[in-house]
């Protein structure tokens, strides 16, 4: 419980620092103890007696700072193997948070050629440069710009007096019309003159070079670290086709591709080209027939959706058609009804009417049968003209009676 209750230390970066370095505790720092490996000077700094320069392992890159007094330092040489003896010493670097391993030296006590040479060590440099940056796909390049159809500039380098270019084009057939090589003639025995050309073609936007020539001795020209640094650098894509199987020189190593034969190097570009176009046609027949299918799906189901469309569209005609048929029916036979309604209206009216007339007319002879009888009456009583009076009296309730029916 009291562990727990315990306030925490709080330290500085310093103080890790150095709560490391004092927990560093080897055998090896409390005595002294040899070292071997290559020297390398440093870059003159000098401090209280002693110059800080640094041994490098032989076969890595690899090394160890040296605090080197100057009496010793004056019969040591550089880049040479050297043996010496001294004692490890450690040195807080606070600003970088690093522990440095020292060796401060007592003692030289061999001094020798070193085992592999500045030249060798040189080209293990390239190699592990051009690693780090990565090979180059050449023949997936290729294809892509046959694919587009896209010309590139392919600048081959070759000998003199040379007759590999006959060797590259025979070997490229038909595929030849696609290519375009240009042959530089030089010296490959000058180291010189092939950097040269290698820059004048980088310059000149060449997409890939080639370095070729035919079979035979005399490689060492290729194992030059020189011309390989400056192939490592280049924007163009590398190839070789040296002619040699057996001894793989140092630019074969730092190529984007190698190839023993300068044939065998037209023969890739020749396969390459057929290849991609092979794969180009089966690509777009497979690309047809998918679009064919696609678009064959697509015409169907247009036709069931115009099919669908069609029949809804007879679905509601014949619908309209009988709710028209039903509405003309029900109207045919409200006017037939009405019709009907007037017609024995009109013919009830007209019996009416005709009956009116009837007793309108019978009505009327009996007046005129009454007005007779009291004619004949008073022809009888009085000798006046009384005939004329009875029928002026009669025509005028004739008339009387015909504008009051109508």
């Amino acid at each position: 419980m009291e562990a727990e209750n315990q306030a925490p230390v709080i330290y500085s970066p310093a103080a890790v620092l150095n709560l490391f370095n004092n927990s560093i505790s080897l055998k090896q720092t409390q005595r002294i103890i040899q070292l071997k490996g290559i020297f390398q000077l440093g870059k003159g700094a000098f401090y209280n007696g002693s110059y800080y320069d640094s041994l490098r392992d032989e076969s890595s890159d690899a090394q160890i700072t040296l605090i080197v007094p100057a009496l010793i330092r004056n019969e040591m040489q550089h880049n040479k193997t050297i043996t010496i003896n001294g004692f490890i010493t450690r040195r807080v670097v606070n600003n970088a948070s690093r522990i440095d391993i020292q060796l401060t030296v007592t003692d030289l006590v061999d001094q020798t050629l070193n085992k592999y040479s500045s030249e060798e060590i040189k080209r293990i440099e390239i190699q592990q440069e051009k690693a780090a940056a990565g090979f180059r796909d050449v023949q997936s390049w290729i294809k892509e710009k046959i694919i587009q159809e896209h010309p590139f500039k392919i600048g081959v380098v070759v000998g003199k007096n040379a007759i590999i270019d006959n060797d590259i084009k025979h070997q490229l057939r038909e595929s030849i019309a696609f290519y375009q090589l240009d042959f530089h003639r030089i010296n490959l025995s000058s180291e010189t003159e092939i950097i040269k050309t290698l820059n004048q073609l980088d310059e000149q936007g060449t997409d890939i070079i080639v370095i070729s020539r035919g079979g035979g001795e005399n490689l060492e020209i290729f194992n030059k670290p020189a011309i390989a640094e400056k192939a490592t650098g280049l924007n163009a894509l590398l190839i070789t086709a040296i002619g040699h199987k057996d001894d793989v020189t140092l630019l074969q190593k730092v190529a984007d591709k190698a190839f023993i034969t300068p044939s065998e190097f037209g023969q890739f570009l020749n396969d390459t080209y057929n290849q991609t176009i092979e794969e180009v046609q089966n690509s777009r027949a497979q690309l047809v027939e998918s679009v064919k299918k696609q678009l064959t799906a697509n015409y169907e189901k247009e036709i069931n959706n115009l099919k669908q469309q069609i029949k809804a569209v007879e679905e509601l005609k014949k619908k309209n058609n009988e709710d028209l048929e039903k509405v003309y029916s029900e109207k045919i036979n409200g006017l037939n009804s009405q019709i009907s309604l007037l017609t024995n209206t009109y013919n009830q009216q007209l019996g009416e009417s005709q009956k009116l007339q009837n007793e309108k007319q019978a009505i009327f002879n009996d007046q005129v049968n009454n007005y007779k009888a009291q004619l004949s009456k008073l022809e009888n009583k009085s000798s006046v003209n009384w005939t004329a009076v009875i029928i002026a009296v009669i025509l005028g309730i004739i008339i009387g009676m015909l504008i009051k029916s109508h």
